[in-house]
């Protein structure tokens, strides 16, 4: 389960915290697969289409498995809920800790 959302240019994104940083799922459920549990599947056009900078589809690209990125924290950064502008990635708590921003 989750236990934060981060925010790209408006859309929002399962996320979760880690020790050093936000770790985001930037998979998207599988269209073709129609089963009552369907599968999370990398799909970098639909992520282009989305409005996700390229920077951050290509990291996701290469991570393994495919589809995650993680944002550490900065040690001199205070914590803080953020309403970023549309053009950076932002975390938001839904429970426990508080999340770092990172633009």
């Amino acid at each position: 389960m989750h236990d934060a959302v981060a925010t790209i240019n408006n859309t929002k994104w399962t996320a979760y915290r880690k020790r050093n940083g936000t770790l985001v799922d930037l998979r998207i459920l599988d269209p073709d697969d129609r089963s009552p549990n369907p599968r999370l599947a990398f799909r970098p056009e639909k992520l282009h289409e989305l409005g996700v900078p390229d920077p951050l589809i290509e990291a996701a690209a290469q991570s393994e498995p495919q589809g995650f990125v993680l944002f550490e924290d900065l040690p001199d950064q205070p914590a803080s809920r953020s309403n970023g502008s549309a053009d950076q990635a932002t975390t938001e708590k839904t429970g426990g800790r508080a999340c770092r921003k990172r633009a």
